[in-house]
């Protein structure tokens, strides 16, 4: 991808800050080799951190379609089990001119997968690059972590539901990084999001991150993530955990984030009754 210029690398960084104080964090390690990179003005695109999204809104870059947003889709879906609704509102949401209109011909729509069936809906924030290759969320380095996440939770991928906030990845001004959702992005996707939640009728929903926390509990320019993670919340009227995404526990591996996020779940199996062994209520991501 070649190097970036010094104004680059300080819109990165100021992304990856204002997400890491989005989470709740209030200090910020720097690694001497980011600190001598920037001293000398360039650095392969490669080396620097690729933020995912945040719910830090007000001072992201801006989607240069967000006037375009409309107002949230109204849709109807037939009768019938779970597996004719949900390939019903797949359809529509595949084929939904304005989920089409933000992602690029080569590129996916992205909607949710899993079991219809599932005690457990994760819902993230909204899809990456490897998402939007794909059509699916939660394909790239973050959901190999949730893979593990949910195995550790005595479960497979198969026997949960995953969903995101966004059916698209927003648009960048610059090939590389990411950027949060706008409140109109998020409320034109909360539709479909919230059809799927109906669809599969989980026993908890599971928000990973400040944006899908806002995305469910609504826009809140002020909230962090540290004063709602680990307690238990209502959407659609059904319970609600809040814990960390997945991006960032591979950010901040610290011991603490993960056992966080881990007692966050170990609440979520609780919840719906599944068995927890002692190694179970022990264990670090």
């Amino acid at each position: 991808m070649g190097s970036l210029s010094r104004e680059e690398i300080l819109q990165l960084l100021l992304r990856e800050v204002e997400l890491l104080a989005a989470e709740g964090e209030r200090t910020l390690p720097i690694a001497e080799e980011a600190l001598e990179s920037f001293r000398q003005g360039s650095v392969a695109a490669e080396h620097v951190p690729n933020p995912t999204t945040s719910p830090a809104e007000n001072s992201a870059a801006k989607d240069p379609k967000e006037n375009a947003i409309p107002p949230p889709p109204t849709f109807s879906l037939p009768d019938g089990d779970k597996a004719t609704r949900w390939n019903a509102l797949r359809e529509i949401v595949l084929g939904c001119p304005v989920c089409r209109s933000h992602v690029k011909p080569t590129l996916k729509v992205v909607f949710g997968v899993g079991n219809l069936d599932a005690d457990i809906f994760f819902c993230g924030e909204a899809p990456g690059a490897d998402e939007e290759r794909h059509g699916e969320p939660f394909v790239g380095r973050a959901g190999q972590l949730l893979n593990k996440i949910i195995e550790a939770m005595g479960l497979h991928r198969s026997d949960v539901y995953i969903g995101n906030i966004m059916n698209w990845r927003p648009e960048m001004p610059t090939p590389y990084g990411n950027r949060p959702p706008t409140q109109a992005e998020m409320e034109f996707c909360l539709p479909y999001l919230r059809a799927q939640v109906e669809i599969v009728s989980p026993k908890a929903i599971v928000a990973l991150g400040a944006t899908a926390v806002n995305g469910l509990l609504g826009y809140d320019p002020d909230r962090r993530l540290g004063d709602v993670r680990g307690r238990w919340h209502q959407f659609a009227g059904l319970p609600l955990m809040v814990t960390y995404h997945p991006s960032y526990l591979l950010r901040n591996p610290s011991p603490t984030a993960k056992r966080s996020a881990w007692e966050d779940l170990l609440q979520v199996m609780e919840r719906i009754s599944l068995p927890i062994s002692e190694r179970q209520r022990n264990f670090f991501l």
